[in-house]
């Protein structure tokens, strides 16, 4: 196949962005029609595959159903690290999501993720969509960032949950602004586009890791046209997932953590509410002796749990969604 083709309504192009490190693929979506700009990323973790073969799907449709503007996929943001089946970038321990807006010195992670950042404004976006997936038992979800900078924050949130919302799946906010201040997430991609350019973004975790499977990919794409179909650029909503949890509004947060290394028996499966005090996951020895019972400090949902038997100590023993008692904040 050729480098650009058209579809019934748009003309698809492939190119790659060059520089320092791997190359990144890029595909541009273009509808005759002006309208929005989008970019869709992909594949920052490189063990999380789920949005590679979606930027392909989303790319296909695309051409015969965007109505306008222009859509700008990467379906791969880390070629290394997807190559080697690891998170992270080659000979580098920082987390590449938590190094935004990056720079043109320092670690790999770094300056890496400061060639992203300057290829994604370069753009002008109107909207980011970010593909991640959390483990292969997870229910899909989508993220809305904090805005915890910027003078307009509760505008802007609003416009991060819309998009969030016509995903059909779970709505997640982060953690409180405190620790989303101290866990780094303002310098994850869609977190410093929200909190430094204001750039509304969502994040959705779709589907297991290190391989792309097939029903994930049909799932996400659904999902990401369902986001477009919000900016008015394709007439394609998303349908409510099954998982979505009513009520709300919900957020992200860790389940007890382990003060006994162990092995890690689940007591809940994903997609299960549960109550204060009740039992999440057993820590025992291999003979069945039981080290440690972890309880729920609040009621909420069991959303994903860890791709691991055995646990060790300062480790949580799943993810889940507690109701969400805070609105945007601010900080300086």
């Amino acid at each position: 196949m050729g480098r650009e083709w058209r579809g019934r309504r748009a003309s698809v192009r492939r190119d790659r962005v060059s520089g320092r490190g791997a190359a990144l693929a890029h595909l541009v979506v273009k509808a005759a029609s002006s309208g929005p700009v989008v970019v869709i990323t992909s594949n920052l973790h490189g063990d999380e595959c789920t949005g590679i073969g979606t930027c392909f799907r989303v790319a296909e449709r695309l051409a015969d159903t965007l109505l306008c503007g222009e859509v700008h996929l990467y379906p791969s943001l880390n070629p290394e690290g997807l190559a080697r089946g690891s998170r992270g970038l080659p000979n580098d321990a920082l987390d590449p999501n938590r190094a935004f807006p990056g720079s043109h010195r320092g670690t790999p992670a770094r300056r890496h993720a400061g060639r992203i950042w300057s290829e994604v404004l370069s753009q002008r976006p109107d909207a980011v969509i970010d593909l991640h997936t959390d483990s292969g038992g997870a229910i899909p979800y989508a993220i809305v960032d904090r805005v915890v900078r910027g003078g307009d924050g509760g505008r802007l949130e609003a416009r991060c949950v819309a998009l969030a919302q016509a995903s059909g799946l779970t709505v997640l906010h982060e953690y409180p602004t405190d620790r989303y201040v101290r866990f780094e997430l303002d310098r994850s991609l869609p977190g410093a586009l929200v909190n430094g350019p204001g750039v509304p973004a969502v994040t959705l975790e779709v589907g297991p890791r290190r391989r792309i499977d097939p029903e994930s990919v049909a799932l996400t794409t659904a999902a990401t046209l369902g986001v477009l179909t919000e900016l008015a650029m394709v007439e394609l909503p998303a349908s409510a997932h099954v998982s979505r949890l009513p009520g709300g509004p919900w957020r992200r947060e860790s389940g007890p953590r382990a003060t006994r290394a162990g092995l890690l028996l689940p007591a809940l499966s994903t997609g299960t509410t549960f109550r204060r005090g009740q039992r999440l996951a057993t820590v025992s020895t291999l003979d069945g002796e039981e080290l440690e019972v972890l309880r729920a400090a609040s009621d909420g949902v069991v959303v994903a749990l860890p791709e691991a038997a055995h646990i060790e100590v300062g480790a949580a023993c799943a993810t889940v969604a507690v109701l969400d008692d805070e609105g945007s904040g601010s900080v300086t």
